[in-house]
Formats: structure tokens, sequence, C-alpha cells
């Protein structure tokens, strides 16, 4: 209660590295099936017993997708996305995804998405800015548009759904490199 507000939200933030530990499996569980399409992925993760929240957590830290980088992403998004749509290659085919909600008003920041601190321990179903936010981190890095993937390229983990080896050594090299 009387530590500095630094210090309290470094250990917020530290408290969910046990849980995002517990749960690898789980997630990766998720992008281990092998799907048509990102309304699939949707699916699977409301059916599942992982809250969205935790999933796109999960996500974030995968991509090295920070908080500075949240709040870039919609006070750019105009000039990253100026169709409001993500036009992406994926398994050799052209995909659109139109955005629902962002760029959203006021902050883009952990606490909007449900994804800091304690806050990750309150399940929280799939909203449409939790969508958004998947679909940038997951296809960003395969837009169509070459300025897009170039500022998201981190955003590639996309390529591994479906593919469980892959996938497993591309989280491996992610965590340890």
């Amino acid at each position: 209660m009387f530590w500095p507000s630094e210090l309290s939200r470094q250990e917020a933030e530290l408290s969910i590295i046990p849980k995002l530990i517990e749960t690898q499996d789980q997630f990766i569980a998720i992008l281990s099936v092998d799907m048509s399409s990102l309304e699939g992925l949707f699916q699977i993760v409301n059916s599942s017993n992982m809250s969205a929240n935790l999933f796109l957590k999960h996500l974030l830290v995968l991509a090295d997708f920070g908080g500075e980088m949240l709040q870039r992403l919609n006070s750019q998004f105009n000039s990253i996305f100026p169709l409001g749509q993500l036009d992406y290659l994926w398994n050799t085919q052209n995909y659109n995804y139109s955005f629902r909600v962002l760029p959203v008003l006021g902050q883009l920041n952990n606490t909007k998405l449900g994804i800091s601190g304690k806050k990750l321990l309150v399940n929280q179903p799939l909203s449409e800015l939790h969508k958004d936010i998947i679909a940038v981190v997951l296809f960003s890095g395969s837009s169509i548009d070459e300025k897009t993937a170039e500022i998201l390229a981190k955003c590639e983990i996309g390529n591994y759904i479906g593919l469980p080896d892959k996938l497993q050594k591309f989280i491996k090299q992610r965590y340890m490199g």
C-alpha cells in the first residue's frame, strides 16, 4: 500500500509470469489447431478454458509487443492501416480483416485490454478490441502492404497456426533469443 507506484507496477507484472508459464501449454494447443480463418481462431479461443485477455497477453509477450507499441499503434493507426483493414497473406492465400473498433479514443494500454497485473487474473470474454489486437499481432508482419509489414515485422505468429512443431521451435527461439 505504501510502495512507490513503479514498484507496485513491477510487482504486479512479476505476479503474472507464473500464470503465463502455467498456461503456456494451453496457449500452444490453441494455436496448434489447424484452422482456415481468423474467425475460426476466435471460436476456439471462445470455447477454450483460457480467457481472452490471457490468450492476448501470451501473444503480446511472444511478439514482444508492449504497452508503448500498443499506444503507438493506436495513435498512428490511420497511417499504418489507411483503409481500416489488414490485408495479409496466410497459407499462400490473401485474407482481409476489417478492424472493428481500432483506433480507440484515449489511450490503448494494458489496462484497457485487461492484461495488466491483477486484471489478467480476471477472466474476460473475447471483445471486439481483443479481436482487433489479436489480428494485428498474428498477421501484420504478413501484411500485403510492405510499410505495414515492415513496421510490425515481429507480428508474424499467424504463420505458425496449425503447425505445432514449427510453433514450438518459434516459441523457443523467441523466449531464448
